[in-house]
């Protein structure tokens, strides 16, 4: 194994178990609030019957107003994503991170592992980055030769070519399979609903997203989601190993 296979595989393995533990700690910080939120209406009660049993608040408003509904370390739950609709029906252009326009075509006749990040993202998108690169590893070297990898920023606006050439460097990516992907808004939108992703944007510029990594076939059409990026990828990629043995 090459010096630099070895420094990417490190540095996934760092990333996930990191990644891995921030999701946890967001988990059980949201799970404790209710019981503390609990404790404290019990206690009102106690004093004020009266009016707190009239003054019931609007679910529907709570969770509009929690800060953590929805969310844990900015992760959203997965949508349906269209059935039955290859990801090449989208006539679009996309840039990578070199620069270079290309459209979705073009990976047709390839198995393609895709997700959807922004490249600010310090806490879901690094996990989902490392659990991708950590399933392209694991592929025996004709799956790689016959697997793109796509991700597409949920940022366009502020992910320019050079912070996606940058972010492919920071993860030790230097492979002509793996395409860092912006387009326009339209676009983003599209690729989000085909794939099943929910995002939203939250104050401070961070967006809240679905951890979703989509195998698609040769085709373009969605073959299996792992919509837990903390997951062992093991289903992952023995899907991906019969999808791309399956192509030309």
């Amino acid at each position: 194994m090459s010096h630099r296979r070895t420094l990417r595989l490190h540095f996934s393995r760092v990333a996930w178990v990191a990644s891995h533990l921030l999701i946890c700690a967001c988990s059980q910080e949201s799970a404790a609030e209710p019981q503390q939120h609990a404790r404290s209406q019990e206690s009102a009660r106690a004093h004020d019957p009266v009016k707190h049993e009239q003054a019931q608040p609007d679910p529907a408003e709570h969770a509009a107003h929690d800060p953590h509904a929805g969310h844990a370390g900015h992760a959203l739950p997965a949508d349906a994503p269209l059935a039955n609709e290859s990801l090449y029906h989208l006539k679009a252009s996309f840039t990578d991170q070199h620069g270079k326009p290309f459209a979705l075509e073009t990976l047709r006749g390839s198995a393609v592992l895709a997700t959807m990040f922004y490249a600010s993202c310090t806490s879901i998108c690094p996990m989902l980055i490392a659990q991708v690169d950590r399933a392209y590893d694991a592929l025996s070297p004709a799956t790689r030769e016959r697997t793109h990898v796509l991700l597409v920023s949920l940022d366009p606006a502020r992910d320019t070519t050079e912070k996606l050439a940058e972010l492919g460097k920071r993860h030790g990516i230097d492979d002509p399979r793996w395409h860092f992907a912006r387009t326009d808004e339209g676009n983003v939108r599209a690729v989000a609903a085909l794939l099943g992703i929910r995002y939203r944007a939250l104050p401070g510029g961070e967006i809240s997203h679905s951890p979703l990594i989509a195998l698609l076939d040769r085709e373009g059409l969605l073959t299996m989601r792992m919509e837990n990026a903390s997951s062992e990828p093991a289903a992952l990629i023995a899907a991906t190993e019969h999808v791309a043995a399956a192509s030309p």
